[in-house]
């Protein structure tokens, strides 16, 4: 049984074939030409049997063919002969494609050499990869971080963007990386659950919090929708831009709308206070006189002791008292709401300081079941705004307040201390301390752990501040048993 292919099924297999087949001699004429190559090149057999195989060459690489086919034919040696190349094809019509070229030799048992050429369209493929090219192009010169995430939360693909964002040198180094690892893990559970959201086949947005290779932590906002891999798996494709800057410059923003608002309600107060102070004043003056005058009567009347005479004396005495603690309160109220004047500090009595709040707050204290304890030294003299250390200390007494008024032990402690050319104004109250998780953001603006609606969050953050412009330190003494504050000052007098 002979194993040999007859020419005639050599000749049907090579008519047959999707790829243009060609044959030419040494001298590079053209012996076969097979229908892919009429179709390919648009000339028909009875055009190419005969011609020269530059008739498929562009001009200008055609000497480069003859140079390589004479040394071929003269040397024996095999440069391209049994490689695949790429290069352009000439067209009957002129134009050019690019196409695939495989070479073979052989010599005919006349040893006559003969060369076969078997030519692929690769126009699709070059078109194909121009589209991947121009697509790569357009995503690296995006000026927003282009991602696709599997269901695993592996990175798939990133452009440069997103590579400078989390601080990666190029994509070897994250790829198939875990992105819910860079993800900052206070957002981290719900960037996993919107990473199934969006496999699942849905569309949204999302904020969240990236930390980078180099420790640098982003604010991003994120829009992903579902693409369907080659695999039939959908990914999360998703576009994310840098917002870092804008939420810095919101939060600022409110926070100057919150300080706008903190000194409209202050001044508004102040011209209360000053309006009531005005009204009350002058009533309160004429029943203290009034009450003195009585008081002077009455012992004119009578040198008798009587059990009535007592109690309309001690009547008469309690008027007194109640005026002047009247007339004492608004005066220490338009003074602590009156605007601090950073610019000009007066030296003043602490304890006039101190007793001002007290007049305020004291009330409020006994109602609450909250005992106060004072140890203020009577000869301290402090260099300072008087309104706004008093609104200081208030704030702390207020906060207090709210954070003992449910326990079984409650107490304020207000007290002076001076150590190594300080002064320490220290105020504790009975309870367990800021947590440790906390404690550095309890001066940040906005930053609150009271129910909502029940504080600004802007307390703490105004008191360091007012502390810092009057060249003091405020801070929480973490060492304590008790929840403490402390305002330290070197310029004083004792």
């Amino acid at each position: 049984m002979k194993n040999s292919i007859s020419k005639e099924h050599l000749a049907l297999i090579i008519e047959s074939s999707i790829d243009a087949i060609t044959i030419t001699n040494k001298k590079g004429e053209i012996v076969l030409w097979n229908d892919s190559c009429c179709q390919l090149f648009g000339y028909s057999s009875e055009e190419a049997l005969g011609q020269n195989i530059d008739i498929i060459i562009p001009r200008e690489m055609r000497d480069l063919h003859h140079k390589g086919m004479n040394n071929f034919v003269s040397s024996g040696k095999k440069k391209i002969i049994g490689q695949t190349i790429t290069l352009d094809g000439l067209r009957k019509d002129g134009s050019t494609t690019p196409i695939e070229l495989s070479l073979s030799s052989w010599e005919d048992d006349s040893r006559q050499m003969f060369i076969c050429g078997i030519i692929r369209n690769i126009s699709e493929r070059k078109n194909n990869e121009s589209q991947i090219i121009d697509l790569r192009g357009i995503i690296d010169s995006s000026p927003a971080c282009l991602k696709l995430i599997n269901q695993q939360g592996e990175l798939l693909m990133m452009n440069s963007v997103g590579l400078d964002l989390i601080e990666a040198e190029n994509f070897r180094m994250i790829e198939k990386a875990n992105v819910f690892e860079i993800v900052h893990e206070d957002d981290r559970d719900s960037f996993i659950d919107f990473n199934k959201f969006i496999c699942s086949g849905g569309k949204g947005t999302l904020i969240f919090k990236v930390v980078g290779l180099n420790g640098t932590e982003r604010i991003m906002e994120t829009f992903a929708r579902g693409h369907e891999l080659d695999s039939g798996e959908i990914a999360h494709l998703a576009i994310s831009n840098e917002i870092t800057e804008r939420i810095k410059n919101e939060k600022e923003l409110l926070r100057k709308d919150q300080k706008l608002e903190e000194a409209k309600r202050l001044t508004l107060i102040g011209e209360f206070a000053a309006g009531i102070a005005h009204e009350v004043n002058n009533p309160l003056a004429v029943i203290h006189s009034k009450a003195q005058l009585l008081e002077l009567e009455f012992n004119k009347l009578t040198k008798e002791k009587s059990e009535s005479f007592e109690k309309i004396i001690n009547s008469l005495e309690s008027i007194k008292r109640m005026t002047i603690h009247t007339s004492d309160l608004i005066k220490n109220l338009k003074t602590f709401s009156s605007k601090a004047n950073f610019d000009n500090l007066d030296l003043v009595k602490l304890t006039d300081v101190i007793d001002m709040v007290m007049n305020i707050s004291e009330k409020r204290c006994s109602s609450k079941g909250i005992k106060v304890a004072k140890n203020i030294d009577p000869n301290l003299k402090l260099t300072c705004s008087p309104s706004a250390l008093a609104q200081v200390i208030l704030n702390l007494i207020s906060n207090s307040i709210d954070a003992i008024e449910s326990q079984k032990e409650k107490w304020i402690s207000i007290e002076s201390t001076i150590s190594n050319k300080t002064l320490k104004i220290i105020v504790t109250d009975s309870g367990g301390g800021i947590p440790k998780e906390i404690v550095n953001k309890i001066t940040q603006p906005f930053f609150s752990t009271k129910d909502p609606g029940k504080g600004t969050g802007l307390g703490l953050s105004i008191s360091l501040q007012s502390i810092e412009k009057m060249n003091g330190k405020f801070y929480h003494n973490s060492e304590a048993e008790n929840t403490q504050f402390v305002l330290e000052f070197k310029s004083f007098e004792k």
